[in-house]
Formats: C-alpha cells, structure tokens, sequence
C-alpha cells in the first residue's frame, strides 16, 4: 500500500460495511518502523478502538483502530 496524501479519497471497511473517507492528515509513527499515522475524515457510527480495515486500489487490505473519534452536527441553515 502506498503512504497517502492529503486529500486522497480511502475506502474503510467496517462493522456497518464500506465507507469513503478523505485523507485529513498524515505522520509518520514514532512508534514504528516505516508506520504511518492517519488521520481521516469519515461518516459513519465510529467508536474508539474499533477496528476497521483500509482498502487499497488493488484490493489488499491494512488493519487500522479508531483512536479519536469526534461527532459533528450537521445544522441546516435557511
């Protein structure tokens, strides 16, 4: 898999199924070798240390935990 960019589109397979997410933010992982840390933007029921996996264009797939999750209102204004 290759180290996505900001901006990239990723697809996350969950419990609720596949999802889009859009790559906010990317550091490398002081706690590993070559790792990267991710931090995504995503609509679905997450919750922290849910597992999910992120599916690359040619259908491999990377294991990923939810760290941080924030809930965002949407308000509609007339």
């Amino acid at each position: 898999m290759q180290k996505p960019k900001i901006d990239d589109k990723l697809t996350l397979l969950t419990d609720f199924g596949e999802t889009e997410a859009i790559c906010a933010e990317v550091l490398d992982n002081p706690g590993s070798i070559g790792g990267v840390l991710l931090k995504v933007m995503a609509r679905g029921p997450f919750e922290e240390g849910q597992q999910c996996w992120i599916v690359d264009r040619d259908g491999s797939k990377i294991g990923a935990t939810v760290e941080n999750a924030h809930t965002i209102s949407t308000i509609a204004l007339k």
